[in-house]
């Protein structure tokens, strides 16, 4: 996934993936989507499907943002894992290629949400990180850690496509901030 290229239509990508009517909310572009994320991987990163048994509502998903369903030009993708071993390795990974983030927000015991971003990276994209502070109990262990929302969307788009919006960075900045 990471040598995808915005503004180009990736048909591959459109076939193995679910069409949605919805708009997506962190950005408000249309969208498809598919929970089968061990087709797909982030550099050396490949993903799992391994849900604990008795949280099947718990599932991991990848994504691709459209600037529209018919033309199909790619804007962005997203990332999302509820496996925590996935989560640090993406973010290590990310800290590796582009350098430590933006801090919008840290995860507290009050506030289970942390925010970061990296703006206009080299390869043309504004680089979204939600992370979600989630304890799991399975068979009598307590796993702690995080789940990851991880937005690639092109650098200065705006929010649903939208010239008089804010751009989709401003938009999740602001979201974020307490």
């Amino acid at each position: 996934m990471s040598d995808l290229k915005v503004g180009i239509i990736n048909e591959s990508v459109i076939k193995n993936a679910t069409r949605q009517i919805d708009l997506e909310q962190t950005t408000g572009y249309p969208y498809y989507n598919t929970y089968k994320v061990d087709q797909y991987q982030y550099g050396d990163i490949r993903f799992l499907v391994d849900y604990p048994k008795e949280k099947k509502f718990l599932k991991s998903e990848i994504g691709f943002l459209v600037n529209n369903q018919n033309d199909n030009l790619l804007q962005g993708y997203y990332i999302v894992t509820k496996n925590v071993k996935e989560s640090d390795v993406l973010m290590m990974a990310l800290k590796k290629k582009y350098g430590e983030p933006k801090v919008i927000s840290l995860a507290t015991d009050a506030w289970p949400y942390s925010g970061y971003y990296w703006k206009n990276t080299k390869d043309g994209f504004d680089i979204l990180l939600e992370q979600v502070s989630n304890k799991l109990a399975t068979d009598q262990k307590e796993m702690k850690g995080f789940e990851t929302n991880l937005y690639f969307v092109k650098s200065g788009i705006h929010y649903g496509n939208m010239e008089d919006r804010e751009t989709v960075l401003q938009s999740f900045i602001t979201s974020h901030e307490q």
